[in-house]
């Protein structure tokens, strides 16, 4: 059956939720719907959820108050609900949104089109969020969609089995599974055909690729085997597990010309005492051990990490543990957040909650001192000449691309250079988030 009128996607979250939107995009269009620029206009709305922090899901909450008039005026419209929050709170909103006609779980992204069809036929809501032991839409393929088109999502893997303290990814997505290796040098090969140069490859926890396929296949072989695909310019991958790290892929990321040299490792504290709580499997001399092993193994390489303030029970010696890791390891760039309890999770029913007031002042006093970090950073590069794949146009009407180590540079004139063009640009600021350059 073909259907005739527009959708539309509202994506909330991670790259992965992206590449997730990207295919329910694909199903849409299977089914015969067009791209639209609005969800009021539009025959079928989807918004893609997450879960990781409080504040996407009351985002999901008002979008589908916002939208509830649109389906009074269009009965026929089908509103859907996918990713974290469907499966986390699929009974809930289903009460709470009687508009809503779809909740679809994060393993079911294959059965859209099928649903979409039978609600429209049948006009009764849906709820559909089983876990699978193999996820039929790991396995689908789509490109990159709006900017960046010389750039794609390749998902590898999907889950994780560490289970944190505060996580909600193992109840939301289930255990790690991987694809085989085989499949992913296919998806790659075919992306490069029709003209991408970047790749990222996904997963909550790439560093565990394989462990589950049980063929000895591992991580650093995939990465190998990708760089060898013709027509690829660069490889980036998001995100790795400090548990999981060892160094071959310090290695790779320091030998492999075409993976770039940047890590996101994820420290979330710099407290023993707080990683234990956590349930983060590691020490801080550990992680500190393997930053070690990083930086002799890949000295260029650019290191990212996250980090959790107002764990439940972090002392100001805790914290202060945070800060001293700062200064000490002095990462590129971070993503901090006040904690925030998830349904489901160990963490949201800890002892000794942290007041509000408190979170806070610890997240600025953490912005204060990485913001110091990340802008000499960008200072040191001043005058510098910096390797920039051109992706497109950006703020202003500004030409922008990142270096190998994913620091974004904008350029006011790209004179001959098409996007997915490698270029040379000088770096004439180092400016709070990002460079400014003239291409040479």
């Amino acid at each position: 059956m073909s259907l005739s009128g527009k959708y539309f996607v509202e994506t909330y979250g991670c790259q992965m939720n992206e590449h997730d939107s990207e295919k329910m995009c694909e199903l849409m269009e299977q089914l015969g719907l067009e791209s639209g620029d609005s969800a009021d206009s539009a025959d079928v709305v989807i918004i893609n959820t997450c879960a990781i922090r409080e504040k996407a899901e009351h985002k999901v909450h008002s979008s589908l108050g916002k939208i509830r008039a649109a389906k009074l005026r269009n009965p026929d419209m089908v509103i859907v609900v996918a990713g974290c929050v469907a499966q986390q709170q699929q009974h809930e909103l289903s009460k709470k949104f009687r508009h809503l006609d779809l909740v679809l779980g994060t393993h079911n992204i294959s059965e859209l089109p099928d649903l979409v069809e039978k609600i429209r036929k049948d006009r009764q809501s849906i709820i559909r969020v089983g876990f699978a032991e193999d996820i039929r839409s790991l396995h689908m393929t789509a490109p990159r969609r709006g900017p960046r088109p010389i750039c794609s999502y390749v998902t590898i893997m999907q889950g994780c089995s560490n289970f944190c303290a505060y996580c909600v990814v193992p109840y939301t997505r289930g255990r790690e599974q991987s694809r085989s290796l085989v499949e992913i040098l296919e998806e790659v090969s075919q992306l490069c055909s029709r003209g991408v140069k970047e790749i990222t490859l996904l997963g909550q926890n790439v560093n565990a690729y394989g462990k589950d396929l049980g063929n000895g296949n591992r991580f650093t072989e995939l990465l190998e085997k990708i760089s060898n695909t013709r027509g690829l310019v660069r490889i980036r991958f998001t995100t790795s597990h400090p548990r999981d790290f060892d160094a071959s892929l310090a290695t790779a990321l320091g030998s492999l010309d075409k993976v770039c040299e940047h890590i996101h490792l994820p420290l979330q504290s710099g407290s023993d005492r707080i990683l234990s709580s956590m349930k983060r499997g590691y020490s801080f001399s550990e992680y500190l051990n393997k930053i070690e092993i990083l930086r002799s193994k890949a000295p260029k390489c650019s290191i990212t990490t996250d980090i959790i303030v107002g764990f439940p029970g972090e002392s100001d010696d805790d914290f202060k543990s945070t800060l001293t890791a700062l200064e000490q390891i002095r990462f590129d760039q971070i993503f901090s957040f006040k904690f925030s309890p998830r349904p489901g999770t160990k963490a949201e029913h800890m002892a000794d909650q942290i007041p509000e007031k408190i979170k806070k002042e610890r997240l600025a006093e953490v912005h204060s001192i990485q913001d110091k970090i990340t802008q000499g950073y960008h200072k040191q590069l001043e005058g510098s000449v910096v390797e920039v794949l051109l992706e497109g146009r950006g703020r202003q009407n500004q030409f922008y691309g990142r270096t190998r180590t994913n620091k974004i540079v904008n350029f006011d004139d790209t004179g001959s250079y098409r996007e997915g063009t490698v270029v040379r640009v000088k770096i004439l600021r180092g400016l709070n988030h990002s460079l400014f350059g003239k291409i040479v």
